[in-house]
């Protein structure tokens, strides 16, 4: 009776502690599970659309979630499956499909519907990294939540309600067949910014800087970087920041500036921050 006393008290002892385990498990999922959603409560989405395989930097869209969280957003890439959830998907597809097939430019039109499925908000290009953003802002749409670009036509960077992008989407369709030209995305921005009548604010380009702001070789231009939200490395801005010896790190391959463009990049964030301290403070939770 004693032994099988002991073997009950064995198996209540081993069924407890299984118990304590898997209890442990759940409260340290829960806790991870509510620091989550605090982040997503306490810090403004800012969005970006993954482009077509073959054509994304991953360095570089890698390099767009460490800069827009350091400075405490919460980033999230849409993809062509989130726009395909809005009603009006397959209209656009029927006009943009024929004229651009499943191109880049194709995709530069359907992130406009990703981003009034998801509700709206904040949209970046993902070389597009925040400097002095006023954080109240994250929350609360400047402008009544009006679609906003903020490099003038050029879509950098975006603000809107969902309504607003759905709203603008519906107009950049209808205005390609009367586009003479290009009939790219930032063309009809730009027609639909010339014609006036479209009631988007088509905000100055100084609320967004342009390149590798440096003044020489290695030395941040600190006065401009204390103006604007963000700062935009198309490109084109790469290739003349190089053509003026202002490109912060030393090629070693054959490709042009632009293929280095992530590290460049890098580097000067990090030029700017300890030359000019930097604006949006590390926001981490």
């Amino acid at each position: 009776m004693n032994f099988d006393h002991a073997l009950l008290n064995a198996g209540s002892k081993k069924i407890i502690m299984k118990l304590l385990v898997v209890v442990s498990f759940m409260m340290l999922m829960m806790g991870v599970l509510s620091i989550r959603l605090v982040n997503l409560q306490t810090r403004p989405i800012i969005h970006t659309f993954e482009q077509k395989e073959g054509r994304g930097d991953l360095d570089l869209v890698r390099l767009w979630k460490g800069e827009w969280s350091k400075a405490g957003f919460y980033p999230k890439i849409l993809t062509i499956a989130d726009a395909k959830k809005h009603p009006y998907f397959k209209e656009m597809e029927d006009i943009v499909r024929p004229i651009f097939g499943d191109s880049y430019d194709a995709m530069n039109f359907y992130r406009w519907l990703a981003m009034a499925s998801v509700g709206g908000g904040w949209m970046s290009e993902c070389d597009t990294f925040p400097t002095n953003f006023p954080m109240d802002e994250g929350f609360n749409l400047p402008q009544g939540g009006i679609l906003s670009s903020y490099e003038t036509h050029v879509p950098a960077l975006l603000s809107g309600t969902a309504e607003e992008w759905t709203r603008v989407s519906r107009l950049i369709i209808d205005a390609i067949p009367r586009i003479e030209g290009p009939k790219r995305e930032m063309h009809i921005l730009q027609a639909l910014k010339d014609e006036g009548n479209s009631n988007v604010h088509f905000l100055s380009k100084f609320n967004v800087q342009v390149g590798l702001v440096y003044k020489s070789p290695h030395q941040v231009d600190c006065e401009k970087m204390g103006a604007g939200r963000a700062v935009h490395m198309a490109h084109p801005y790469m290739d003349k920041a190089f053509a003026k010896r202002l490109f912060p790190i030393e090629i070693t391959g054959p490709g042009p500036a632009k293929d280095y463009r992530a590290d460049a990049v890098s580097k000067f964030m990090d030029d700017w921050r300890y030359q000019c301290g930097g604006s949006n403070k590390l926001n981490l939770l």
